[in-house]
């Protein structure tokens, strides 16, 4: 295994801006360069101490997205981490981490677990996880293709969990179209989120 390396904010987001595109699609590069800045506005607005931190969380949440499920599977392994009931749609969240500590050195642990988190959610999630999981719905292809997406950036700049609630929604909704386990975390989430937009009306 890599030795941790200890390269500033700036250093990793210059390496990573390079480096991740060797790793995912044309497509999938622009989603992660649209969750990265969405990361970066919602930071500032929401009182994330280090914007550029957040920027890097989105720069690479989505590394390992695009590998074979093998490639996970081994990382799993290597690191014995244990993913039981974790939907293999949402491997990628917990591999990531363990793949940028091995492969580069990256070891950030607030930073680590925004990514695993913003796939499922989190029943204790940090600023930052939240900031990620509600960067990533806005940043989505699903997004884009939606004449209310101004509107729907508006309303999570103006109360963080409107967007955490659309991602939750739209997550629950899309897998029990597709008939497919739903995790409890994204139960979670979306009934946390709902409770705390009643709250703040």
């Amino acid at each position: 295994m890599s030795r941790i390396d200890t390269k500033s904010t700036e250093e990793w987001i210059q390496f990573f801006e390079a480096e991740v595109p060797n790793h995912v699609t044309e497509n999938r590069w622009e989603h992660i360069k649209r969750v990265a800045n969405f990361a970066n506005q919602l930071a500032e607005v929401h009182g994330f101490p280090d914007p550029k931190r957040a920027y890097l969380a989105g720069l690479i949440h989505d590394t390992t997205k695009q590998k074979h499920w093998q490639v996970h599977e081994t990382l799993f392994s290597e690191f014995s981490l244990n993913v039981d009931g974790i939907p293999r749609q949402a491997y990628h969240a917990y591999s990531v981490p363990l793949f940028l500590q091995r492969e580069f050195g990256f070891y950030d642990k607030e930073i680590h677990s925004a990514i695993q988190n913003h796939t499922l959610g989190s029943e204790s999630p940090s600023l930052l996880d939240q900031i990620v999981y509600a960067a990533d719905f806005l940043g989505s292809d699903y997004c884009q293709k939606q004449t209310e997406l101004p509107n729907w950036i508006q309303k999570t700049k103006e109360n963080l969990y409107f967007g955490i609630f659309m991602k939750a929604f739209q997550t629950i909704s899309f897998l029990m179209e597709k008939k497919e386990v739903i995790h409890p975390n994204t139960f979670f989430t979306y009934n946390h989120a709902l409770q705390s937009l009643k709250e703040t009306k």
